[in-house]
């Protein structure tokens, strides 16, 4: 727990510092725009991870070495690890780190509206 605590406020250290290099100021149209960009793009690479190593991609890639592989190559073509197997850890804290972050957008744009 304390672990994902850290993550947390480190993403956030990260949506502050950028807000800061971008917009230049503490805003919270600024904070809202900083923390969609920096929790948006956590959960898109969290997802991706997902569906990498999912095997999504495997057939399309042993078959593409079956393909394009020279005959005097066949040996190594089939060495190589699949995608499922390059990207095997664990995509669930990421995804739910950057859900966190849209969260914490979704209350910033609450207080945005309400006032």
């Amino acid at each position: 727990m304390k672990k994902k605590l850290m993550y947390f406020f480190g993403s956030q250290v990260i949506t502050f510092v950028l807000m800061l290099i971008v917009y230049r100021n503490f805003q919270l149209v600024s904070y809202i725009n900083m923390s969609f960009f920096v929790g948006g793009t956590t959960t898109f690479v969290g997802l991706m991870t997902y569906v990498v190593s999912g095997g999504f991609f495997d057939f399309f890639t042993e078959s593409t070495r079956k393909v394009f592989t020279p005959r005097h190559m066949k040996k190594e073509a089939q060495a190589m690890r699949l995608p499922s197997e390059v990207f095997s850890f664990p995509y669930k804290p990421i995804i739910a780190l950057g859900l966190s972050g849209l969260f914490c957008m979704c209350i910033a744009l609450f207080f945005y509206y309400s006032f």
